[in-house]
């Protein structure tokens, strides 16, 4: 058995237990069961092995690891941390730790007085210096007098699992719609030869880090359709790749052909349940549960309601305490609001022109209207807000703000 097998023994004998009545029969209280196991070997309680589980949370509370998040057991006594992030300063991060996450050996990232790299344990940094310059090797650089083994793990729910494209093409030989998950070499090469029909050579990816979720929409009957993998999140112990299949016809001349089109990425591989989301492409509708100028949140915001509590808070403020509270479902919609603020006159407006999904997030488009030059306008204050209900949707959403003159 590997020697990640063996930390992790274990944290599974306790889901086990847990679910003959020791613990919570829910999926949740099993999945933290699995992270929480301590035990390694019988005599040796840690006995100066690395307890996986801990490594696992410190990596899943990274703020700045949506680009690359990766842990390694190394010689089954040392744990490497590489993460990097869209962050502006901190942006990436490696780490070697000893028998558990306070033990730090070494340490090498972005700093905000630049690149810098320490390390407590000289004896280390032979082997660190080894690793950083290696972070591309499933081996590190190390080689074979030294054992490297990948711990897999999902990011705290909700958090985006990066991605990177594999191929992309609008004629495939699947001509049924088909949802692959490739995890070795020899499944691949028999996908990519389905596909292509040889056409070219698979493309190289390292199964021994990666593997590749693939969305095939079959049959067509426009060459102006396409399919793309917008988003891959991680979400309550599964992982799920959201794609779209789109219409280009208004952007592109299309081709009256019957088309196939596909997308296959490489995502980190990792051992939990694989779901398929199909998102829409298009303008989401939307209903209107208040628009007031009036609105007595007096500072400009943006807002998504996704709860009650949350949403009763927010009537009140906006609407005032003495006003019923309309009634959402949020088991099946949620609440977008937007206010302007203060704005000098009655002739100054401002909401939501559209809510669309693109690029794997929810567009709001919110329009603030001015008046015209030499229009005759009231003096007081506005405050304009609205709100509205929408399908609710766990993508994440984004504002944009546009300004126009009126006509």
């Amino acid at each position: 058995m590997s020697m990640v097998g063996r930390v992790l023994l274990a944290a599974l004998v306790g889901a086990s237990l847990a679910a003959c009545g020791g613990g919570g029969s829910d999926g949740a209280t099993v999945l933290k069961n699995q992270q929480a196991g301590q035990g390694i070997t019988v005599g040796e309680p840690n006995g100066g092995v690395p307890v996986v589980s801990e490594y696992i949370k410190l990596a899943q509370d990274a703020s700045c690891a949506d680009s690359r998040n990766n842990l390694y057991l190394v010689d089954g006594k040392y744990v490497f941390w590489d993460r990097a992030g869209q962050c502006a300063d901190a942006s990436y991060a490696q780490t070697l730790m000893g028998a558990n996450p306070q033990a730090v050996l070494c340490q090498s990232g972005d700093t905000i007085a630049g690149p810098r790299t320490v390390c407590t344990d000289e004896a280390a940094r032979g082997l660190f210096d080894t690793m950083l310059k290696n972070l591309d090797k499933a081996d590190l650089g190390l080689g074979a007098g030294h054992k490297v083994e990948a711990i897999a793990f999902l990011p705290k729910s909700g958090a985006a699992i990066p991605f990177a494209p594999v191929v992309n093409d609008g004629f495939s030989n699947i001509t049924a719609p088909r949802q692959v998950v490739v995890k070795d070499a020899a499944a691949w090469t028999a996908l990519w030869a389905e596909h292509s029909k040889t056409r070219i050579a698979a493309p190289s990816v390292d199964f021994s880090r990666n593997m590749v979720v693939a969305v095939f929409s079959g049959d067509v009957s426009s060459g102006c359709k396409t399919t793309s993998i917008v988003r891959v999140v991680s979400r309550e112990g599964k992982m799920v790749v959201e794609y779209q299949e789109r219409d280009i016809t208004t952007v592109a001349v299309c081709l009256p052909v019957v088309s196939q089109p596909m997308q296959a990425v490489s995502v980190p591989r990792i051992d939990a349940k694989v779901e398929f989301l199909k998102v829409p492409a298009d303008e989401t509708a939307y209903r209107t549960i208040d628009q007031d100028s009036q609105s007595g949140v007096h500072a400009e915001r943006n807002v998504v309601i996704r709860d009650g509590a949350a949403w009763a808070a927010l009537w009140t403020e906006h609407a005032g305490a003495g006003k019923v509270i309309p009634d959402i479902d949020f088991s099946k919609e949620m609440v977008i609001g937007v206010f302007a603020g203060g704005l000098p006159s009655g002739c100054h407006s401002s909401g939501i022109e559209s809510i669309r999904h693109a690029d794997g997030k929810l567009n709001v488009v919110r329009v603030d209207t001015l008046p015209k030059e030499g229009m005759v306008c009231t003096t007081m204050i506005v405050f304009p807000g609205q709100l509205v209900a929408v399908e609710r949707s766990d993508l994440p959403v984004e504002f944009t703000k546009q300004t126009r003159t009126r006509k």
